[in-house]
């Protein structure tokens, strides 16, 4: 594999996304940021994002020029949104949310 290859990968249906070693980052990154949450607010209703949250951030992700409605991705990080929108910590990689 190219260490030094920056250009994003290709789905099968056409769709880009990240390279693997991008979206490796961003799961690494996210997933720090979601135990250190976890382990500062020991409670479980601090660490999850409210229903009314997770819609609100959903709506926006779907207007966006990144979302893939046929993935329910974002393909500027590669996310799955389904998944990224569940936690209070979660970030927009370009802050719409």
């Amino acid at each position: 594999m190219d260490d030094n290859k920056d250009a994003q990968s290709a789905h099968p249906q056409g769709e880009e996304f990240p390279t693997i070693k991008e979206q490796g980052k961003s799961l690494a990154k996210f997933t720090f940021e979601v135990v250190k949450d976890g382990v500062l607010n020991l409670s479980p209703g601090e660490v999850f994002a409210s229903d009314e949250l997770k819609k609100e951030r959903l709506d926006i992700c779907k207007k966006c020029e990144y979302y893939s409605m046929r993935h329910n991705r974002c393909k500027h990080c590669g996310c799955w949104l389904e998944h990224k929108v569940k936690f209070k910590v979660s970030e927009c990689p370009i802050y719409k949310w």
